[in-house]
C-alpha cells in the first residue's frame, strides 16, 4: 500500500490552541515581530509537542525527557537521504557551536527524528549522525510515535512506495527546523534554505524577547 504522508510547510496558518488566547502564558511568543520570516515563523501560540515513545541508542525515551530542560533545534529526515539531509545535518553541525559561544546561557541540543524506523535503527543512526557531530541526539520509533510527534509540528513526509524488504526507496521530507523550548513546546520555525549567521542573528534576537 502507498504511504503517503502531506507535507504541511507553513506554520503561518496554525490555529489557536483550544482555551488559549493571545497574550495568555505564552511567554511573548504572540508579540514576537521576526525581523525576516524567511528565516524564522512563530505560531500564535506555542505547540506542545505530544507525549510519545520514542527509541534512541540508550533505549526508550519520552518525548517530555527528550527536550526537558534544553532547547532543541529539531530536524526531521533519515539516513538513506541522498542530499538534503547530509546538507542540512552540515548546517546544523556549524549552527550548534555558534549558538553556544552567542547564547552561552542557553543549553542547545540539536535532536535528528529519523521517519525511517524500517532501514534507521537506533545503532545506525547514531554511527550516522556521530559523522556530522557527537552532540547530535539521533532518535526514531514506531510509526504511530513518529505520526504522533510529526503530524502535530507540522513536519511533512512521505515515504516512495516499496515493495517489503526494498531498502533502495526515497522518502520526500520537510527539511525546516523547529525550535522547541525547554517544557516542549514548538516555538518557531526556521525553513530552508538555511544561512548559519542568519539564523545565529534571528534566534539570538528571538530569545532576547521571547526566553522566560
Amino acid at each position: 500500500m502507498r504511504t503517503i504522508r502531506i507535507l504541511l510547510l507553513s506554520l503561518l496558518a496554525l490555529p489557536l490552541l483550544p482555551g488559549c488566547s493571545p497574550d495568555e502564558a505564552d511567554g511573548g511568543l504572540s508579540a514576537y515581530e521576526t525581523p525576516d520570516p524567511l528565516v524564522l515563523r512563530t505560531p500564535e501560540q506555542p505547540v506542545p509537542v505530544p507525549s510519545a515513545e520514542l527509541e534512541s541508542v540508550d533505549g526508550a525515551v519520552s518525548t517530555d525527557q527528550l527536550f526537558d530542560d534544553r532547547w532543541t533545534l529539531f530536524y526531521v529526515g533519515y539516513s538513506y537521504c541522498p542530499d538534503v539531509c547530509p546538507t542540512e545535518l552540515g548546517q546544523l553541525s556549524r549552527l550548534l557551536p555558534e549558538l553556544e559561544e552567542r547564547l552561552p546561557e542557553v543549553d542547545w541540543q540539536v535532536v535528528f527524528l529519523s521517519v525511517d524506523p524500517e532501514r534507521d535503527s537506533p545503532a545506525h543512526l547514531a554511527k550516522y549522525t556521530a559523522f556530522y557531530s557527537d552532540e547530535f541526539v539521533p532518535v526514531t520509533g514506531t510509526r504511530e510515535a513518529i505520526d504522533a510527534v510529526t503530524s502535530t509540528v507540522k513536519a511533512g513526509y512521505r515515504i516512495e512506495d516499496h515493495e517489503e524488504g526494498d531498502v533502495g526507496y526515497n522518502v520526500d521530507h520537510d527539511t525546516s527546523f523547529r525550535l522547541i523550548d525547554p517544557d516542549g513546546r514548538m516555538l518557531a520555525l526556521l525553513p530552508g534554505p538555511h544561512d548559519t549567521g542568519a539564523i545565529v542573528d534571528v534566534l539570538e534576537d528571538f530569545m532576547s524577547e521571547v526566553k522566560e
